[in-house]
């Protein structure tokens, strides 16, 4: 607000900025809200319809990191939504670091798994992702699209990231990852379980292994530094006249 002062507007051209700013800023978290809702509902739904409609065993499921991640991502998306909608009563924003992060991680999460559906495309890639059914087609792109799309235009960011800062989006990743090691790595469950070619330690090269989690790390910390700078660039696009002000000043 003090770059709008520093234009030296007349006091009601002062009152009429900040009439505008405070109905775009309720509309902008009335349209998030919205998106986190429809991202809980389509996360939920295609969980609920692949246990119900494809009988599928939902423990069986939770070994993939889609269902965790959709989960995870639903989870998060309906609390902000609620959120979102007091922020818009309230005319107050949440800017705790911990619940960007939360939000950062949900949106790395959700890149990463559109971008090992596209992998898995590759024809010599084993992985094949399902993006036929309803489920497949939720969780692999809509899910994924709509939650990244909510963080960039929505989150107030916290300005340029320190190098190490990235890393907090990947935590959800990293907890995946390490929990599977473990539960294939112990032979807690057979390797014909393995989600994931990289997680069947009995039947795949250590080299691909390890070239394989590198690679989605890699993924990971770039996809979320790539979000932050994003972010830093888009959430102000809901205000774009304070950009037409400054000009004008």
């Amino acid at each position: 607000m003090k770059e709008v002062m520093d234009l030296k507007l007349t006091e009601k051209e002062i009152d009429e900025f900040g009439e505008r700013f405070c109905r775009r800023y309720t509309l902008k978290k009335r349209v998030n809200a919205i998106i986190c809702f429809f991202i809980a509902f389509c996360g939920t739904s295609a969980v609920l319809y692949s246990r119900f409609i494809f009988h599928k065993n939902l423990f069986d499921r939770l070994r993939y990191m889609t269902f965790w991640g959709t989960i995870f991502t639903s989870v998060v998306s309906f609390i902000f939504g609620i959120v979102c909608i007091k922020e818009a009563a309230g005319q107050t924003e949440v800017t705790y670091r911990p619940v960007y992060f939360l939000r950062l991680s949900s949106a790395t999460t959700e890149s990463v798994i559109f971008a090992v559906v596209m992998i898995g495309m590759m024809h010599f890639v084993p992985d094949k992702p399902d993006l036929t059914s309803y489920p497949g087609i939720t969780m692999h792109l809509v899910v994924p699209f709509t939650t990244v799309m909510s963080f960039l235009l929505n989150d107030p960011p916290f300005g340029k990231p320190r190098s190490m800062e990235p890393l907090k989006g990947t935590i959800f990743i990293a907890i995946y990852a390490v929990v599977m090691t473990v539960i294939f790595e112990t032979g807690m469950l057979p390797s014909e379980k393995a989600p994931y070619s990289f997680f069947d330690f009995e039947n795949t090269s250590a080299l691909y292994k390890i070239v394989s989690l590198v690679c989605i790390f890699t993924i990971g910390y770039t996809v979320s530094w790539l979000l932050i700078r994003l972010n830093m660039k888009l959430s102000w696009i809901w205000f774009y006249d304070i950009r037409r002000m400054k000009k004008k000043g």
